[in-house]
């Protein structure tokens, strides 16, 4: 086991990496700004969780916008 493990199992609590609030290790949603948390990092603060919904808008963002200038420029 790493020092980094040994670490983060000897935490007790984790802080929200946006207001850095106070947290149960358990915890998924910061209860004071209500953002998604995850695993807590060496220095006892949650990482940001990974909004896959965001990155799955932008990528159909940009197919229709793709789709659009091959549409408007390329077709003939």
């Amino acid at each position: 086991m790493s020092d980094r493990d040994k670490n983060v199992q000897s935490l007790v609590s984790k802080k929200c990496p946006e207001c850095f609030t106070y947290l149960p290790l358990n915890a998924k949603i910061c209860t004071s700004c209500k953002v998604k948390v995850g695993k807590a990092g060496k220095d006892g603060i949650a990482e940001k969780a990974t909004d896959w919904l965001a990155y799955l808008l932008c990528l159909a963002a940009w197919f229709l916008f793709g789709y659009y200038i091959w549409w408007a420029f390329i077709k003939s």
